[in-house]
């Protein structure tokens, strides 16, 4: 465990500290290196992005839809001007100031400040100001189809269920006590999947069963003997500050970009394909929790003791195993180099749950399950590099 903990934040801070002086293939390995090589404006206005998140504390569901959406749009834009014959960065920039607008209105002037700074920079005559300010338009034309598509996704649907009852059922620990986080993710529109039941988790074992007793079991032997790489694993995972874990694995996706010299529409490809999944693993994995509502560890067996706190959602199965596997099967897909990194990363963060004591094996198992069907489905789709991308969900 510790030879595999050292070997995946060594990999975190290879992808974030090094970045080639020329434009390679993603399935090239990076040679010479300088931090400040390829700063696309897709990565820089991701960097922006993860600082609203963080600034405004969303919470990591807002964080996973912001990041998605964002790189959707700029992807769609730059897609756009290429066929145009205008400058790809300009619109990257126009798509995310508008997509951001919409999310963060009140860093609107903000937002509007930093596209003016970005432009103003580049001189006031001059041919490639002119072909940015193209851009520019195009990228905002592209982010309004955008924001279109997000007021639609039904993420303010309100959740209109009950909550069942039962020594076999979860039941909120929040206190104050407070509604049950994403039940309404499940019904949202994905991107690649056709609904977020297509992969639903099977049914887990009765509480009273052999193996749901000793997937339990697991989990009060690490309480009761947790250790000291355990512990830091899961605190390291549990992503409650900054830009949540959602923005850890925009970062990682980003050292991994610049560390290869990518360009602006390869960049924003990755960074949408990524993201998009990410979202997608989320709905596919609240479907199932609030299809079965098995209660946490904790309420089953209150002497396990935590390492971190407990999300206010059903433990089945778990959002880290689905979401960073997925994450991580994708970026392996894309950076075959890397052979396998950031799978195991995504594994580590599920392992993670376990740990601090808030997640069953069968909660992880099930996770990865998610994880390999809609990372397969969102690779094989893909993210088309001739048109902007429509997303499949209904």
């Amino acid at each position: 465990m510790k030879i595999l903990a050292c070997f995946v934040l060594a990999a975190i801070l290879a992808a974030c500290a090094q970045s080639p002086t020329r434009t390679e293939s993603a399935t090239q390995s990076p040679k010479a290196t300088s931090p400040w090589a390829a700063p696309t404006s897709t990565v820089r206005w991701n960097e922006y992005a993860c600082d609203l998140i963080a600034r405004n504390q969303v919470g990591q569901f807002p964080a996973i839809r912001t990041l998605a959406y964002l790189n959707l749009g700029m992807n769609n834009a730059i897609i756009a001007a290429q066929a145009k014959g205008a400058k790809p960065q300009g619109a990257a920039a126009g798509a995310a100031a508008t997509i951001l607008s919409y999310l963060y209105p009140k860093d609107e002037q903000a937002i509007a400040a930093r596209l003016a700074t970005e432009t103003a920079a580049l001189g006031a005559n001059g041919g490639y100001r002119q072909d940015f300010t193209a851009g520019v338009a195009i990228g905002r034309a592209a982010g309004d189809e955008v924001v279109a598509m997000a007021k639609a996704d039904r993420s303010s649907a309100p959740w209109t269920g009950t909550l069942p009852t039962g020594a076999d059922k979860w039941s909120s620990r929040a206190q104050p006590p407070a509604p049950p986080l994403g039940p309404q993710l499940g019904s949202m529109r994905t991107f690649f999947m056709t609904t977020a039941s297509e992969f639903r988790a099977p049914p887990p074992p009765a509480i009273n069963s052999p193996e749901f007793k000793a997937t339990l079991t697991e989990v009060r032997t690490i309480s009761d003997g947790r250790t000291y790489d355990q512990l830091r694993i899961a605190q390291y995972w549990e992503g409650l500050s900054g830009a949540f874990s959602a923005g850890r694995w925009n970062d990682t996706a980003r050292g991994a970009i610049s560390e290869r010299g990518l360009g602006e529409a390869e960049s924003a490809r990755i960074l949408a394909l990524v993201h998009m999944a990410s979202w997608d693993a989320q709905a596919a994995c609240h479907d199932s929790k609030y299809v079965y509502w098995v209660p946490r560890p904790t309420q089953v067996d209150p002497d396990i003791r935590l390492a971190i706190g407990v999300p206010n959602h059903p433990s089945y199965p778990s959002n880290h195993a689905c979401i960073s596997g997925t994450i991580g099967l994708v970026l392996d897909a894309q950076f075959p180099d890397a052979r396998g990194r950031y799978f195991e990363m995504g594994k580590q963060a599920g392992e993670s749950r376990i740990y601090g004591g808030i997640h069953y094996r069968i909660d992880v198992d099930e996770g990865y399950v998610i994880a390999r069907k809609v990372a397969t489905r969102a690779t094989e789709v893909g993210v088309p590099t001739d048109r902007p991308f429509t997303p499949r969900g209904q």
